[in-house]
């Protein structure tokens, strides 16, 4: 923390992007689910998650995240309404509201790891100089009946790498170059996963004739 209070930081304003994981939205029939504030060490406060790092390998500038669990928990309900699905704040009702029907599921997402590194080389291209990047986030979610009886539970991992990695002889150029939207693909990608997996097509039920979707192939 001392080390890390030394040099300059950078908050990191992570985001939700929505439908970049293929086959995540529109399959799920409009079930009920409660989605519980995430939880976990990355959860609340600040927390230094990586660092930039210059050619010669010193730290430039120090990345941090906070209170990371309120935007992972929104994330997550904006994935569960692409998907289909009506989430709906876990605990009991604020006084005076009208009363609901008991959800059918309830939700919980631990945030188990935030990292994301950014480092640069000595090389020189046209577009300015060449650098490295990798962020990751792992997930874990357990699905509950109202009884609170676990249903499903499985971790998540997204990542995202700069530049992306050649095919064949072809060289890319970097799609991100921000450490914040590099964790926000990352974050994303976990979040939309979920809704991929078959044990939660056979808890939930997908949309009336679908089929589930392809998984996709697993991040290089």
């Amino acid at each position: 923390m001392c080390a890390a209070g030394c040099k300059p930081a950078k908050r990191l304003r992570v985001h939700f992007l929505r439908g970049i994981v293929p086959g995540s939205e529109h399959i799920f029939d409009a079930r009920r689910i409660a989605v519980a504030p995430a939880a976990g060490k990355y959860a609340d406060g600040r927390f230094t998650v990586g660092a930039i790092y210059t050619a010669n390998g010193g730290v430039e500038r120090y990345l941090y995240v906070h209170h990371l669990g309120g935007i992972v928990t929104a994330s997550v309900a904006r994935a569960l309404v692409g998907a289909g699905l009506r989430p709906v704040p876990s605990g009991a009702a604020a006084p005076g509201a009208k009363s609901q029907p008991p959800p059918d599921f309830v939700l919980a997402t631990e945030i188990e790891a935030v990292e994301t590194n950014k480092r640069f080389g000595s090389e020189q291209t046209l577009h300015g100089q060449y650098f490295t990047m990798k962020s990751l986030i792992r997930l874990k979610f357990t699905l509950l009946s109202p009884a609170e009886t676990p249903l499903y539970q499985g971790e998540m991992i997204g990542t995202e790498e700069e530049p992306p990695a050649p095919v064949a002889k072809e060289v890319f150029l970097p799609l991100e170059t921000e450490p914040a939207e590099s964790l926000s693909v990352a974050m994303s990608r976990a979040v939309g996963a979920l809704m991929l997996r078959p044990e939660l097509h056979r808890i939930l039920a997908l949309k009336t004739g679908g089929s589930p979707p392809a998984m996709p192939a697993p991040a290089p």
